[in-house]
């Protein structure tokens, strides 16, 4: 009897001795993982900045501002046009007997600062005909509203409405604001916090500076 009493005694202060250590190993283990909460919390931070992309809109844009050929279809009475000696930061693709010819656009309410033009890339057989669809759209040079430009008309677009549409990364040069992506680069002139007039233009680089901004402006 006073045996089977001992073992029972025995088992007894095990079992307290095994929930105290439990005990003691789940308090441990709580204060751990609160502990390293902070540093996870700022890994997953750090990690979605790092996934962070550019501007879906403002790629689209620069990738394709306008449909050339339904615009210039809509234009075809409205437009004269002239050879156009290429820059060196405009885009030239290594085609023979190419050209640069500009478009400039008609319109009854043009303002003080001229015409709308545009700047295109021509080589082939078609190169000299207005109806060429493998022409390259190179610049739009735009100081005058046009519905017709469809998402390209930003004549009167006032700061708030360019970032809520591009984005707020962009190049601030005196009064204008500049967006870019790879060679494409979008020029914004600024008059009283709205677009006064706007240079789109597809480059022969890259690289794309305040230096090459300010060529560009000259």
């Amino acid at each position: 009897m006073t045996k089977t009493r001992d073992i029972l005694n025995f088992i007894f202060a095990f079992a307290v001795i095994v929930a105290i250590g439990f005990g003691f190993y789940l308090f441990y283990d709580i204060q751990r993982k609160y502990a390293e909460s902070p540093d996870k919390k700022t890994e997953l931070i750090l990690e979605s900045k790092l996934e962070t992309k550019p501007n879906s809109k403002l790629m689209e844009f620069l990738e394709k501002p306008i449909d050339l050929q339904t615009f210039k279809k809509k234009k075809d009475r409205d437009v004269t046009t002239s050879v156009k000696n290429g820059l060196e930061y405009q885009y030239h693709p290594k085609f023979k007997d190419s050209i640069f010819y500009g478009y400039n656009f008609l319109k009854e309410d043009i303002g003080p600062k001229g015409i709308n033009e545009i700047v295109v890339f021509k080589y082939g057989e078609n190169k000299h005909r207005y109806e060429d669809e493998t022409e390259i759209l190179i610049e739009l040079r735009i100081f005058n509203k046009d519905s017709d430009l469809g998402k390209a008309n930003l004549i009167g677009f006032t700061k708030t409405e360019l970032e809520t549409e591009f984005g707020s990364d962009y190049l601030t040069l005196n009064n204008r604001m500049v967006y870019s992506n790879k060679n494409k680069v979008l020029i914004l002139e600024l008059e009283d916090s709205k677009v006064d007039s706007y240079n789109y233009i597809k480059l022969s680089s890259d690289k794309i500076d305040i230096e090459l901004i300010e060529q560009i402006i000259e």
